[in-house]
């Protein structure tokens, strides 16, 4: 490599907090079905998690993994005030926002299932057990008694029955729903059998109602019935009380939002600030000079300003799970009829269609000197693309053979591309797209190095600029047909691989396989764990051994902290592109 990038500035990673969409489930025709045992889990046996087996706590006691420990004295400070991007939309209602900006209202609430920070596992949430319906297509939720909801004032005003639970599928359904998972509620019937057990059931199974209904994703924060009827509806509104350990206090739009720790002890997630502040900071300067001068306690910064962070007395905290990932996908790979293998492929012509000329263009990455040059060798290498080697369906294989398979080599590349016919005489023609993404300042750079790459091993790579919108309007019609692009995704493997390399809508995302599109149908048809997990390493094997991306890394999702005022922030990272756990970032004392 002649030093193409390593004389660039290096413009790194800006806003990791950036927010990506997450686009709301779809289902399909699919007639494909798991069944799954009806009886409920009990609380003493194993509960299957997206890694595995997971024995849930007793039903009486907090998830260990999800509370906070235990503090023998208050923090410090009162509040802790966050300086962050604001979201997208500001709002009062989960109706008028996304799941990725529904971090905006997560101190309040609570989920049927919530999320170990330090596996991303499903967990106990309100729920403290739950099963799947004879015929593989409903969940069965039993909840937790006992659990109060609060008012603004934090003190304890009703509990949380199955009442409530249908409630906030129905306030998530409502015609002018903004709602992340509004099709996929709609399509639910809900029934409630007693108090505290309630069914949602589908025509059949879609893999997304976990991660959604979950903390994974979120969308379905439980809410009180009894609150809302004393709200004007719609938006414009203080928000529904919830369950989680605070209340809403108070909005500036487009400033902040206050939080304030409730009353007495929370039932099992206690909170260790009193008041948690989000304050709204656009610019990374700004928000480095807000931290420095004592005004925020937590924010995001670029890389390359976290030297000043910490040369100051500042530290950093990282998630503890691998969630952003960082990626070149191809387009021009694509299905003319999912449904039919022998229609073949739109752009059958095109190289990318070649196994070899995938493989060639990954040989031809030294990843490590990327990572170097501009994630400060922070980041993960990938080996599989959306599948992190904490989840349930990794194959260790896909460590063990990477080297040989996608390893720098550029002699391997050249060779790859000689058996593809490709030469000085008749050189292999690639576009890429040289744009910005979301979560990086530096994205054109990381893209002009690989490409230099590229042009090492003798490809004659055309570098693209357009505007954005006209690049997705060109994906999402599937008219790029030799094309790569710098992808950036933030979302649970399931939800990741039907955006990259699936048929169903909004399609593009990268290439596509017959085989692929076979095994994921199955993987987002079963609401077992273990059968999704199978399915989905199936179909992540495939898209391994036949190059249909090229897996850079997992970028850690940072956070710099005054350490005067906070200790740690137990968090998985962003999980799908919004935050978690609030009531996990411990103070100093």
């Amino acid at each position: 490599m002649t030093g193409l990038f390593f004389s660039k500035r290096i413009l790194l990673l800006v806003g990791l907090m950036a927010l990506i969409a997450v686009f709301a489930a779809c289902s399909g025709d699919d007639d494909d079905t798991t069944t799954a045992p009806p009886a409920a889990v009990p609380t003493s046996a194993p509960v299957q998690g997206l890694t595995g087996n997971l024995t849930t706590p007793d039903a009486t006691a907090a998830p260990a993994a999800t509370a906070m420990p235990v503090m023998a004295t208050v923090p410090k400070t009162k509040r802790v005030v966050l300086g962050l991007i604001p979201p997208a939309v500001l709002s009062n209602s989960f109706i008028g926002i996304g799941s990725t900006s529904a971090f905006q209202l997560k101190p309040m609430y609570e989920y049927l299932m919530d999320t170990d920070p330090n596996t991303r596992q499903l967990i106990p949430g309100l729920a403290k057990s739950w099963s799947i319906e004879p015929g593989g297509a409903g969940l069965r939720f039993f909840l937790e008694e006992n659990v109060p909801f609060h008012d603004s004032d934090g003190n304890e005003a009703g509990f949380m029955t199955a009442d409530d639970v249908a409630w906030t599928r129905e306030d998530i359904i409502v015609e002018d729903s903004s709602n992340s998972i509004r099709a996929l509620m709609r399509s639910a019937e809900v029934t409630i059998v007693n108090d505290h057990e309630i069914v949602f059931q589908w025509e059949q199974p879609d893999a997304d109602a976990l991660d959604f209904i979950g903390n994974q994703v979120g969308g379905m924060e439980i809410s009180s019935r009894a609150d809302a009827a004393t709200l004007d509806i719609p938006i414009q509104r203080r928000p529904i009380n919830g369950t989680g350990p605070y209340v809403f206090t108070s909005r500036s739009q487009d400033q902040n939002i206050v939080f304030t720790k409730i009353q007495g002890e929370h039932w099992r997630i206690p909170g260790d600030f009193e008041e948690i502040e989000m304050r709204w900071l656009s610019e990374s300067s700004t928000r480095l000079a807000a931290l420095l001068a004592g005004e925020t306690h937590i924010t995001l910064i670029p890389f390359d300003s976290e030297e000043r962070a910490l040369s100051d007395g500042m530290k950093v905290v990282t998630g503890k799970v691998n969630t952003m990932r960082t990626y070149m996908q191809f387009n021009g790979v694509y299905l003319k009829d999912a449904k039919d293998p022998s229609s073949g492929y739109m752009y059958p012509d095109s190289p990318l269609m070649d196994k070899k000329v995938r493989q060639a263009l990954n040989k031809a990455i030294d990843r490590d000197a990327i990572n170097t040059a501009f994630f400060f060798d922070l980041a993960t290498k990938m080996t599989a693309i959306h599948v992190a080697e904490s989840h349930g369906a990794f194959n260790p294989r896909w460590n063990t053979e990477f080297e040989a398979k996608y390893g720098y080599d550029p002699a391997a590349a050249k060779a790859l591309l000689a058996e593809a016919g490709y030469n000085a005489n008749n050189p292999l023609k690639h576009n890429t797209f040289v744009l910005d993404v979301t979560q990086y300042s530096g994205g054109p750079d990381v893209v002009e190095s690989i490409a230099g790459y590229w042009s090492e091993i003798g490809v004659d790579v055309n570098l693209v600029t357009m505007d954005r919108a006209q690049r997705s309007a060109l994906q999402r019609g599937l008219e790029l047909d030799n094309h790569s692009a710098l992808g950036v995704l933030i979302a649970p493997p399931i939800l990741a691989l039907r955006l990259g390399h699936h048929t169903s809508s909004p399609r593009g995302g990268g290439a596509e396989s017959y085989t692929v599109e076979a095994s994921f149908e199955k993987a987002r048809r079963t609401l077992d764990l273990v059968e999704q997990n199978k399915f989905l390493q199936a179909s992540t094997d495939d898209i391994y051994d036949s190059f249909m991306a090229i897996p850079l890394y997992w970028v850690p999702v940072h956070a710099v902290v005054n350490p005067d005022v906070v200790e740690d922030w137990i968090f998985p990272g962003t999980v799908s592109g919004t935050w978690t756990h609030f009531w996990n970032i411990i103070g100093t004392r």
